[in-house]
């Protein structure tokens, strides 16, 4: 069988959350790909775009979109396009909240996601487990028009 691949998205602060993860999961019964910190390119410039491909690649080769809540991710334009990338490419959403007083990102909400109990990693697995895709695959983009840009 299979090992789930797993892309995980979290704000640079919370990389020592990400790196909790990876100690929790001795087994290696998930497999977890990641970005250390999220892009320090504007969202909406030609370097942007090369980054937008980039990281599109790695969430298609994912089974598995892991977003990380902490307190500093929920306005992030990055973060909220990864969840949105993930979603509408046919990806399992899971979220976990670092702390209790972390704003989702709009992109959790708007494009459904499976939220996780708690921050473990039994409370990750059985949300990564249960996870239904969050949306239809999204179409590939009309000929002509720019309706699909972000993406």
């Amino acid at each position: 069988m299979e090992k789930t691949r797993v892309f995980v998205c979290f704000h640079t602060n919370d990389l020592g959350s990400m790196k909790t993860l990876l100690d929790w999961d001795k087994d290696a019964e998930l497999e977890f790909v990641f970005e250390e910190a999220l892009p320090r390119v504007a969202f909406h410039s030609d370097a942007g775009k090369e980054v937008k491909a980039a990281l599109k690649d790695k969430i298609i080769s994912a089974t598995h979109f892991l977003c990380l809540i902490g307190k500093e991710g929920g306005n992030n334009d990055w973060i909220n396009w990864q969840v949105q990338t993930a979603s509408v490419t046919g990806r399992k959403v899971i979220a976990a909240r670092l702390s209790s007083n972390a704003k989702s990102p709009a992109a959790l909400l708007n494009f459904g996601s499976t939220l996780a109990q708690s921050f473990t990693f039994d409370a990750i697995k059985r949300a990564i487990d249960g996870a239904e895709a969050t949306s239809a695959v999204m179409p590939p983009r009309p000929e002509g028009e720019a309706k699909f840009e972000n993406l």
